[in-house]
């Protein structure tokens, strides 16, 4: 049972680039979270890490990186989310973020927020609620470290707060490294909290006869 879900999480989580597609989504993964930037498959050849965001400056310490907006669910809507901050390098860290929200999505008006997360490439979505229909998210950081990371190697996941990880549905996944720009492309959401950028680390250690890439 394992290896069949180890199977299956391989296929999705192997993105080449802004135009491949992926098509498949998984069941939730119990993982085990080991530190606040480290989630382990228990059994997996995988490690994976967040993506961590480079530090500010002393004077963006206090800042908090948010937006909210008002949705009436039978209608739809999108949200469109510019942010940036000043790193200790003093680097101008940019974060984007369009979520469309189809009509009859939800039922009634909701305040929907997006909050950046302090230390890594994720952004949180609240009130944390399930849709009825599919929202899309396009989103993008530029500024990052992406020392290690390759279209092969970053997924873009959904995190419970118990270490339950979902790899996210999407047209495509981008890696710029000079630019240190990663981007996803029609993220499909269908429900509200925290989604970001990990790295996976493969073990080489691991015995089992999946072709690694």
């Amino acid at each position: 049972m394992k290896r069949t879900l180890l199977t299956l999480l391989l296929a999705v989580i192997f993105i080449t680039g802004c135009e491949t597609p992926s098509d498949l989504l998984i069941d939730p993964v119990n993982t085990s979270e080991n530190s606040i930037n480290e989630i382990i498959i228990e059994g997996g050849i995988y490690t994976y890490k967040f993506m961590p965001l480079p530090p500010k400056s002393p004077l963006w310490q206090d800042s908090v990186l948010t937006m909210s907006q008002a949705i009436d669910g039978e209608t739809g809507g999108q949200l469109i989310m510019e942010k940036y901050y000043i790193s200790l390098d003093g680097d101008s860290i940019q974060i984007w973020a369009d979520l469309r929200v189809p009509p009859g999505a939800f039922q009634g008006t909701k305040t929907i927020t997006i909050t950046v997360d302090d230390e890594f490439a994720a952004l949180h979505f609240y009130p944390k609620m399930a849709f009825q229909d599919t929202l899309k998210l396009t989103r993008g950081f530029k500024g990052l470290d992406l020392t290690n990371c390759t279209n092969g190697n970053v997924d873009f996941i959904f995190i419970d707060d118990d270490g339950t990880i979902e790899i996210i549905k999407k047209n495509g996944l981008q890696v710029i490294k000079p630019q240190g720009i990663v981007r996803v492309y029609n993220a499909k959401l269908l429900h509200f909290s925290r989604y970001g950028w990990v790295r996976k680390i493969f073990h080489p250690g691991f015995n089992n006869n999946i072709n690694h890439e």
